[in-house]
């Protein structure tokens, strides 16, 4: 009697080591602290309001991989940003933001023109996040990092060729929307469109999911974009924003 009372207490902790074992991941990603309201002030334009929660949050949580995540989206300084898109990307690869730090990291180096570390990158982003949304934004045909610098020598022994009017750099664009479904973004930009409007989409990251922001218009003045925001507000019923082209690629 009392060897299978033995037996079965063995049974019963032994199945209650391998339910924290399940549970364990869950339970550390659930730890991880909300940065999502901080994430929308910086798409809202409130860069300020996000540092100052950083700031708060750096005193208690500085080893958080989202706390992390979002010290290096609010860092001015790349290289910095790269280090701690790093750590996340080494230290806490099941962080609710591993992927999203990986494709930055992706990122940075396509930017940089360093293609063959960055397709490195992009192969780790699609072989331990295949289920990533960011797979697909990062998906793009990346140059040989050769025939790049042959394309450079052959710019830099060619003439300056002289601004026309269609090469004046357009400076401003009016967010007018951004949506999770592509088609809904769609949809309105071929109403700007057939309303005689340039109209775009480009994809950007938000608390951790994928929007389709759709512009209009191109200004090489920003009272130009404010006049015509108002125009398009009353025309298409819908709330905008004045953003630099940069902030649109």
């Amino acid at each position: 009697m009392q060897k299978r009372f033995f037996i079965t207490e063995i049974i019963n902790k032994m199945k209650t080591i391998l339910l924290l074992i399940v549970l364990l991941p869950v339970i550390l990603f659930s730890q991880e602290t909300n940065i999502v309201p901080l994430l929308r002030e910086i798409e809202s334009g409130n860069s300020s309001q996000a540092k100052k929660g950083l700031a708060e949050l750096l005193v208690t949580k500085s080893g958080d991989p989202s706390v992390i995540f979002l010290d290096a989206v609010l860092s001015e300084n790349a290289s910095e940003a790269l280090n701690k898109y790093l750590i996340i990307n080494q230290k806490y690869p099941k962080s609710k933001y591993a992927d999203a730090a990986l494709y930055r990291i992706f990122m940075y180096y396509f930017s940089a023109g360093s293609y063959s570390r960055a397709n490195e990158y992009l192969a780790e982003l699609k072989r331990n996040y295949p289920e990533s949304q960011y797979i697909t934004m990062a998906d793009r045909n990346i140059p040989e990092e050769e025939l790049l610098s042959d394309q450079l020598v052959v710019s830099n022994t060619t003439e300056k060729i002289s601004e026309t009017p269609a090469d004046i750099p357009f400076k401003f664009t009016i967010q007018a929307g951004a949506f999770l479904n592509y088609s809904n973004a769609a949809s309105l930009k071929s109403r700007f469109e057939n309303s005689g409007l340039p109209s775009s989409i480009f994809t950007k990251e938000v608390g951790g999911s994928i929007l389709n922001v759709v512009t209009a218009g191109k200004f090489t003045a920003e009272a130009d974009a404010v006049k015509t925001l108002a125009e398009i507000e009353k025309q298409f019923n819908l709330k905008g924003r004045v953003i630099q082209i940069e902030e649109a690629k």
